[in-house]
């Protein structure tokens, strides 16, 4: 297993694919499918993708992938911010945080390496990703602060719990280009991030919208 990648053998790629569509809930296809139709509305718009939470890196990879289909590696930069490992403890007002993160890790386990991401983003000829690895509270201010004008496209949250969800939004979605989006990968299912997006927004009239095809995940359109 010296050339795998998270454990995986990327010589039984095929294996893979097959084992997915035979065994995964039509869900999952639906909710891949969901982003596909989210980034193809952002084409021709300025702006990067930012995803916060990138955890195994499935959601990174599929971006990374459409782009590669519909633009091109230089028609936009993804960035990632994720711990690349052991998901951070956050302490905040929803007291089902620390539970989530609990369950969550005994269930799912931990994210992905930032070594083993990167070179599944060469294996699969992925260019122009930048990850951000750390807690995202520390590091999205800190790399907006080398960032000024950074201006985002298509921002997509999925750090489940309160606090990072509300960091990602207070200081990514300024940022959104009109027309672009914010999607939300947990809202209405998870607790800490449907609180964020709720307070955030508090005294705004902002549409949460969901796609006919899948449940998962919501976005709002700037």
């Amino acid at each position: 297993m010296g050339d795998s990648i998270f454990e995986f053998d990327p010589g039984r790629s095929w294996e893979y694919e097959n084992g997915f569509y035979l065994t995964s809930p039509v869900s999952r296809l639906a909710k891949a499918l969901a982003h596909f139709e989210l980034y193809k509305s952002i084409v021709g718009l300025p702006g990067h993708v930012v995803e916060c939470g990138v955890y195994k890196g499935a959601s990174l990879i599929r971006f990374a992938t459409f782009r590669e289909i519909l633009e091109s590696p230089y028609s936009r930069r993804i960035i990632g911010f994720d711990a690349f490992g052991k998901f951070p403890q956050n302490d905040g007002p929803v007291t089902s945080d620390a539970a989530f993160i609990k369950q969550f890790e005994e269930e799912g386990g931990p994210g992905i390496p930032l070594g083993d991401l990167k070179r599944a983003l060469a294996l699969k000829s992925l260019a122009n990703v930048e990850l951000v690895q750390g807690d995202v509270q520390a590091t999205i201010p800190a790399y907006l602060d080398q960032h000024p004008h950074l201006k985002v496209a298509l921002l997509h949250i999925d750090v489940d719990v309160y606090r990072p969800s509300l960091t990602a939004l207070e200081h990514f979605f300024p940022r959104v280009v009109r027309g672009g989006l914010v999607v939300l990968d947990d809202y209405g299912t998870v607790a800490g991030e449907t609180r964020a997006v709720d307070e955030y927004f508090a005294s705004s009239v902002v549409p949460i919208e969901k796609l006919p095809l899948s449940h998962v995940p919501a976005f709002i359109r700037v």
